[in-house]
């Protein structure tokens, strides 16, 4: 038996579809398939045209868990129950919340409910609270729909810093929704999800008219759309997180640190490139114009790059008063198709690209990117682990001093020779 919870901390992003495609896909693949629709909204129950009640639902039913089963309702598809919301369950944390360990209460409630089922969902509300904690230690899996902008990976980076200082023993996956492939940030975030399956699963929702007709129509996706793209999505998701669910039984509990911390940083990345691409192209609304703009900015600035179609960000350090500035130097974190340069070099060193008295380069991991970026660790440490002592370093590291370095921007780089400088490295 497993126990998938679908949640995220923010609303709107498509949980209730994907509990109640998911769970479909799961009966049909021969699962006996339980979904408790868990938020008070009652969406889940309502797609499934069963009347989001339980009688009597309060502490006492917390507590064994028989008025839960006896709530339990047969949908219209074989396999598929159904536990219906009741509005009652608003209060889920203040009766958790009685109890003197409110995450034992959880896992003794799932074992309870979800012994005659191979398949279990959780439709979970948004926010956060004592219900979800319980979920984070009790279930094998947290499935989170995403959509690909900065706020909701924003979101999902705090769930998994959470999850690392709770010690979840859960596995976290995510995948993107209601993508729309117009967006240059969309496809930027869908791009880059495809290299990181620690965090994300390789399917990817689009957004589509026919996944917001589950609501309207009460039943799932793949029954009045097989053919369409998002229903084979959601298949794609399905299998995918089977897979990941039974690896994960025969693997047993994964070591934590190294997972969590992976997996942070590379959601800090992309979070970076994102911000970046915003900033250099303005209003993203105008997405036909900022598409355009892109497409042919990155092919006149990078006749090189053998079709890739690699973005060269530049992240720019100095202190709060420009110290570095005002000296003529530049202090820089360059990154491109996944790899990552710190640069300290004079202000005019691109006029003389083979002048290295001017400058110092070092490459460096992913992980010391999102260290530099985050703040948790200096470029000039940086550079002196991978080159030791410089003329270059020194005399950048004798202008910051002990004065705190910041990042004062992230651009896209339009510049010819930096280009030549990455050729060179």
């Amino acid at each position: 038996m497993s126990v998938v919870a679908i949640y995220n901390m923010k609303g709107g992003v498509g949980k209730t579809t994907t509990a109640v495609t998911l769970s479909y896909f799961a009966a049909a693949d021969g699962h006996r398939t339980l979904l408790w629709d868990l938020d008070a909204q009652g969406a889940s129950s309502f797609a499934f045209r069963i009347r989001p009640r339980v009688p009597g639902f309060g502490k006492r039913a917390l507590k064994t868990g028989e008025l839960l089963e006896a709530a339990i309702k047969e949908t219209d598809y074989h396999n598929l129950d159904l536990l219906p919301a009741d509005f009652t369950y608003r209060k889920l944390d203040r009766l958790l919340g009685h109890f003197g360990r409110p995450k034992d209460a959880v896992a003794a409630l799932l074992d309870t409910i979800a012994r005659d089922y191979d398949t279990v969902l959780l439709d979970c509300p948004p926010g956060f609270s004592l219900l979800t904690e319980g979920l984070f230690a009790a279930v094998d899996a947290v499935l989170v729909p995403t959509i690909p902008t900065t706020l909701s990976l924003r979101t999902l980076g705090r769930m998994i810093k959470w999850a690392e200082r709770s010690d979840s023993a859960s596995d976290v996956a995510a995948f993107f929704n209601m993508v729309d492939r117009r967006k240059t940030l969309h496809r930027r975030a869908c791009e880059w999800s495809a290299r990181q399956s620690e965090i994300f699963l390789a399917g990817q929702i689009p957004y589509a008219s026919a996944v917001e007709q589950v609501g309207i129509l009460r039943m799932p996706l793949p029954v009045f759309a097989p053919r369409e793209p998002a229903s084979h999505a959601f298949a794609a998701v399905w299998a995918e997180l089977q897979t990941r669910v039974q690896q994960r039984r025969i693997a047993g509990r994964p070591p934590l640190k190294d997972r969590w911390i992976i997996q942070l940083r590379s959601i800090e990345s992309l979070i970076v490139q994102l911000e970046s691409l915003h900033s250099q192209e303005g209003a993203v609304s105008d997405v036909a114009a900022a598409d355009d703009r892109i497409d042919s900015r990155s092919a006149r600035r990078d006749p090189a790059a053998d079709g890739r179609g690699d973005t060269l960000f530049v992240h720019r350090f100095d202190t709060d008063e420009r110290h570095l500035q005002h000296c003529g130097c530049v202090l820089e974190l360059h990154e491109r198709g996944g790899t990552f340069l710190v640069v300290a070099a004079r202000s005019d060193v691109n006029e003389n690209v083979a002048d290295t008295a001017g400058r110092a380069l070092a490459q460096i991991d992913a992980g010391w990117a999102s260290g530099i970026l985050s703040g948790r660790m200096s470029p000039l440490d940086a550079l002196q682990h991978r080159l030791g002592p410089t003329a270059m370093v020194d005399h950048v590291r004798a202008v910051v001093a002990a004065r705190r370095l910041v990042r004062i921007d992230s651009v896209i780089n339009q510049g010819e020779n930096l280009a030549l400088q990455w050729s060179r490295r």
